[in-house]
This record gives C-alpha cells, sequence and structure tokens, in this order.
C-alpha cells in the first residue's frame, strides 16, 4: 500500500522551539528529545539589558519633549508656578528633580532661555 505523503516518514526532523522570554532556542532530536542549546540569546539577561537601555533612553526623551512644552506654555510666568508645572509634569515620569535643579529650570523658562534636564 502507498503512503499519503512523503512526510508520515519523517521521524528524525528537528524542529526548533524558540520562546520569547529566555532567549534560548531548543531543538529536539530524533525519539529522545535531548534539548541542545543553540549559540544565540545567552541566556543571562542579555537581550534584556538592551531592551532595559532602549527603555530608558525613550523615557528621557519623552521627559525631554514635556519639560519643552512646560517651557513653551508657562514662558514669561512667575518662577513659583512653573516649578509647580514642572515638577508635576515630571514625577510621573520617574525624573525626580532636586530643588535646586527646580529653580535652576524655572529661572530659564521665566527668562525665555533654553531648558534642558540635567
Amino acid at each position: 500500500m502507498a503512503p499519503e505523503s512523503a512526510s508520515a516518514y519523517r521521524t528524525t526532523t528537528p524542529q526548533a522551539h524558540t520562546s520569547r522570554g529566555g532567549g534560548t532556542a531548543r531543538t529536539t532530536s530524533g525519539s529522545r528529545g535531548t534539548p541542545i542549546r543553540l549559540g544565540f540569546g545567552g541566556g543571562h539577561g542579555g537581550h534584556a539589558v538592551g531592551v532595559a537601555r532602549q527603555i530608558k533612553e525613550q523615557r528621557r526623551g519623552y521627559a525631554r519633549a514635556v519639560l519643552r512644552a512646560v517651557a513653551r506654555s508657562h514662558q514669561g510666568r512667575p518662577a513659583a508656578g512653573i516649578q509647580r508645572a514642572i515638577k508635576q509634569a515630571l514625577v510621573p515620569l520617574g525624573v525626580r528633580l532636586s530643588p535646586a535643579q527646580l529653580r535652576e529650570l524655572a529661572a530659564h523658562i521665566e527668562a525665555g532661555r533654553p531648558a534642558e534636564l540635567p
């Protein structure tokens, strides 16, 4: 009797399995199913460090954009109000500035000078 498909006789073809979280790939070999570790991913969070760095840079960029928006909308206003606005805008982003840094940024914005995060 003829086989219905040629794939019915494949028993030793490796099957690759990857996971998103671990950074490693396994290949099952034959009927034993022995996991073989491949040479990419590292498994020690090397990829996670790059992702964390990228997220940190994105947050910093977003905080800079928020500061520019506050500076545009509060230019010429009293420094005390600018300080409150900066603090209220940046704290939810995880950016905490010292009182001296807040005063300096507020003074720059009040005078119409460019203000940048330290």
